[in-house]
């Protein structure tokens, strides 16, 4: 079985390289009637052979000579026609037509209306229209109309012995090959136009390969583009950190040894001075360290996980209702779902609200904090209420950017950082953050998160 296929394999692979063109472009409709050409050939040798095997037998017990010689002969231009080397793709298309006509002309001259004579000349012309431009499909038509009307003028003059001529007088004929000649035109005149159409889809779609092609090439080249400039940016966030703090590291420790030798020699006022210096030194490196942040997300937080908030939100609690803070703080949440989401960057979010939650509150008033989840066809939508002193409307936009502090650092502490992380992050998971609130009543933060993000 492998040496058949290995035979058939071989036999079909050299008919299709003499049969087609390799010039051609396999997007084109040339190529594909040339593909239908070399198929033809392929599989009509082996099928031929049902037909011409017999045929010969009995035109040898009837002796009819010629139409042995018209098989013998269709048999030989069809190999030629598969195996010969130097021919063109034309040329063997032309070969390959020519004995087709020739077999149907023996077949209608010595079986007549018995054979498949008829059949065969439209047969032709369909192949013709197929496998070569539309004008030579014109071309079948009229030679199919010449060769009616010559066996009209045998009939009606009664000229010679063929099969034919006894069966069919002239009106009959007239009948007859008149249907053939119609049905060659309407495929000469049709297939065409199917081609036509197929031809301009078969352009259209290799203009749309091939801009598309051009579109992932250029998108390739701006990722690993995009992928360098932030492997430089945050090598250059890092030098920057590093050469910003460093100098700050140095403010702050000075002044504390200045403080610590120099301190009983300095007045309030020094002792002050001393302080502002160190505690601008500590926040400049805090603000370095929150901008660095902001920077990483989206680049180095990127990587989707299964996120069980509550379990999260019993990690965050835990610093905060240590021991150590004798603050205590009341919060709410149950029932929170497990979302696809950055668990580091849910976590920021989460920490940041109900940090910023706990701090800004009146003085000597208890936090409370509730945490609730609402799900929607698309999305998960969470708030974080707080009951703390509350943001005027004017400002419920402004808190969302860099820096934005409503308060002075001596009232409450921080960066101003915080939110503008958060919706960094949210926009990042693709939803929005927002605030409804009223100064006194506390603030409720609502945020959306998508469902069925990418997980990388």
């Amino acid at each position: 079985m492998n040496m058949l296929n290995k035979i058939w394999f071989s036999y079909k692979n050299k008919i299709t390289q003499n049969c087609t063109d390799d010039f051609v472009a396999d997007t084109s409709l040339a190529y594909w009637q040339n593909r239908l050409f070399a198929a033809s050939v392929v599989y009509i040798i082996p099928l031929s052979l049902v037909a011409i095997i017999p045929g010969i037998y009995i035109a040898y017990i009837t002796e009819l000579k010629w139409l042995i010689v018209s098989d013998i002969i269709a048999m030989l231009t069809i190999l030629i026609v598969a195996f010969a080397p130097g021919l063109s793709v034309f040329v063997r298309k032309l070969l390959f037509n020519s004995v087709l006509y020739l077999t149907s002309l023996a077949l209608l001259i010595y079986l007549g209306s018995f054979g498949p004579g008829l059949l065969y000349l439209l047969g032709i012309s369909i192949f013709i229209v197929l496998s070569l431009d539309k004008k030579y499909g014109y071309i079948a038509v009229g030679l199919n109309t010449l060769i009616c009307m010559v066996v009209g003028v045998f009939i009606y003059y009664e000229i010679g012995t063929i099969e034919i001529l006894s069966q069919y007088g002239l009106g009959t004929w007239i009948a007859v090959s008149t249907n053939l000649i119609f049905l060659s035109a309407v495929s000469a005149a049709l297939i065409p136009i199917l081609f036509e159409g197929l031809q301009t889809a078969i352009v259209k779609e290799n203009k749309l390969r091939t801009d598309l092609q051009y579109e992932q090439a250029k998108l390739k080249s701006s990722v690993e583009e995009l992928h360098q400039k932030n492997k430089e940016l945050e090598q250059f966030s890092y030098t920057i950190s590093h050469d910003l703090k460093e100098p700050l590291r140095m403010i702050r420790n000075f002044m504390e040894l200045l403080e610590r030798k120099y301190g009983d020699q300095l007045d309030e006022k020094a002792h002050n001075y001393i302080h502002y210096a160190t505690d601008g030194a500590r926040r400049m490196a805090q603000s370095i360290d929150d901008l660095l942040e902001y920077s990483r997300i989206g680049r180095l937080y990127n990587n989707v996980e299964e996120v069980d908030l509550n379990s999260m939100i019993t990690e965050i609690m835990e610093p905060i209702n240590s021991k150590d803070n004798p603050e205590s703080v009341r919060i709410e949440y149950s029932d929170l779902p497990r979302i696809e989401a950055v668990p580091i960057c849910m976590k920021m979010i989460l920490q940041n609200l109900i940090t910023n939650g706990i701090k800004y509150q009146p003085k000597g008033q208890q936090p409370e904090i509730k945490i609730s989840a609402k799900e929607h066809d698309k999305y998960w939508e969470f708030a974080v209420a707080d009951n703390g002193i509350g943001i005027e409307d004017e400002y419920q936009e402004e808190v969302f950017n860099l820096f934005r502090r409503l308060h002075t650092r001596d009232h409450y502490a921080g960066s101003g950082m915080g939110l503008a992380i958060s919706k960094k992050i949210v926009e990042q998971h693709g939803g929005e953050i927002w605030v409804e609130s009223k100064p006194g009543d506390g603030s409720t933060f609502f945020f959306t998160i998508q469902k069925n993000m990418d997980k990388k």
